[in-house]
């Protein structure tokens, strides 16, 4: 057997045990991608010390550029979440929208706050306040559950600090302040298509609250701007990080004002002013509260789980480093030397491992290490190709939103929503942002390269 086919046959059988892991024997994803790496390597030939060389230096480089980011964001949620920020939004944003439009409302509301806060705990959040609006609009359950789950779902897919778009972000070498502009802008069509397929859904399917949910009034929440800040203020820097490197870019000197902007610009730097002020907020509500940020106390609870995003995340980046070590990235550069696909193979891969193992973060970061060593060959390796490839891969990425991702249970279970209905609602609304996603992106790739 030659040595591109053996690495072939080692590219689909790594892949069959990821996918068998996963949705099969429900492995973690870390471990699943940590045996898909090592089946690749073993099988391919690679030799064994190469073989983990690639491992280790691919998962240590991962993580050294975005495990502080992933840990600094999921403090920032937490906080939000208990300090009632997220709900102050959601009022703010049905106060603009009004009752008629507020399915909008959940959706834009689920735009925002699914940045900084991972879609189980934010849908589980906000659950109660769309139920509330149903009872008293007597719009459809069903529209405003697919309006505020896909709501959280566009930006989740497609703006940092969010682990996958970050991820792949940093596999492909895109930059930052690109990702989060152009992220953000794509997912605001992603978002409406969700938000509209959503109104119409639920007229064919109207489903009232099972039961209503009782919420405090005279619990104190923080000021709009309090609310909004953590999550504002962190992308404002960054944006007008970019914009001081594009104006300084061909400039050979630089001056103080230039460095401080760029420092705290940084990804880090600015979601932890982002964590800051959260924190501050949370303390004037909750004065008493000395364990907060203690290890037994709310930030450790919340460094637990961005510990296993870090892992799976790191891991994915490992997996890609065995493939980009191996003869895979010549063989792949030959087959698609002369195809002019473009943006369809990132898409394409996304879409096939998010409906096969159900996580849109492993799916992106898939796509995005298996592709970034031949993004030359598919014309998308500039500076801004390297955005269009990460939103592509986001797009691909979407789709099918269904059973085996435990979001799905959540939002379903929270929301009243029964099996049957998601698979029409949610799932029918993830493949309409995935084809949005798509051409949108394919018409950026148009206008900026």
């Amino acid at each position: 057997m030659s040595t591109a086919t053996l690495t072939l046959v080692a590219l689909f059988l790594s892949l069959f045990v990821l996918i068998f892991a996963t949705v099969k024997l429900k492995l973690h994803p870390f471990f699943a991608l940590l045996a898909a790496g090592f089946s690749f390597g073993i099988i391919s030939g690679m030799p064994l010390a190469d073989m983990l060389k690639a491992f280790q230096e691919s998962m240590g480089s991962t993580i050294a550029g975005i495990g502080i980011v992933i840990a600094i964001g999921t403090v920032t949620g937490f906080l939000l979440e208990k300090s009632g920020a997220v709900e102050t939004m959601a009022q703010t944003i049905l106060k603009i929208t009004g009752e008629k439009h507020a399915s909008l409302g959940l959706a834009i509301t689920g735009y925002f706050v699914s940045i900084p806060v991972f879609c189980d705990a934010a849908v589980v959040l906000l659950a109660p306040i769309a139920k509330r609006i149903s009872k008293d609009t007597k719009i459809s359950m069903t529209a405003m559950a697919v309006s505020l789950t896909m709501g959280l779902h566009a930006t989740h897919m497609f703006v940092p600090p969010t682990p996958g778009p970050l991820a792949v972000a940093g596999i492909v070498g895109a930059d930052l302040g690109y990702v989060i502009a152009f992220g953000a802008l794509v997912s605001i069509p992603v978002m409406l298509v969700a938000h509209f397929y959503g109104d119409f859904i639920g007229k064919k399917y109207y489903v009232q609250p099972k039961h209503e949910i009782e919420i405090d009034e005279n619990q104190e929440l923080p000021s709009v701007f309090m609310s909004f800040a953590p999550i504002v203020l962190p992308i404002i820097l960054m944006l007008i990080k970019t914009v001081a490197d594009m104006m300084t870019k061909n400039s050979e000197s630089s001056n103080t004002l230039v460095e401080i902007i760029r420092f705290m610009g940084e990804p880090m730097i600015a979601l932890l002013i982002g964590m800051v002020i959260a924190f501050i907020s949370y303390k004037n509500l909750y004065k008493d509260d000395k364990e907060i940020h203690t290890f037994d106390g709310g930030f450790g609870e919340a460094l637990k789980t961005a510990g296993q995003i870090v892992l799976i995340v790191g891991a994915g980046g490992a997996f890609g480093g065995i493939l980009r070590a191996s003869a895979l990235q010549d063989i792949l550069i030959n087959f698609f030397s002369g195809i002019d696909i473009g943006i369809l193979a990132p898409f394409i891969i996304g879409a096939i491992f998010r409906t096969a193992i159900g996580s849109g973060t492993v799916a992106m970061v898939t796509a995005a290490s298996m592709l970034a060593p031949i993004l030359g060959v598919l014309g998308i390796s500039s500076p801004m190709g390297l955005v269009i490839a990460m939103l592509a891969c986001a797009s691909g990425g979407s789709m099918i939103f269904h059973a085996n991702d435990d979001f799905f249970w959540v939002a379903t279970s929270t929301l009243d929503i029964d099996t049957g209905l998601g698979y029409k609602s949610f799932s029918v609304a993830s493949v309409l942002q995935a084809i949005t996603g798509l051409i949108v992106v394919f018409i950026l790739k148009l206008i900026l390269l």
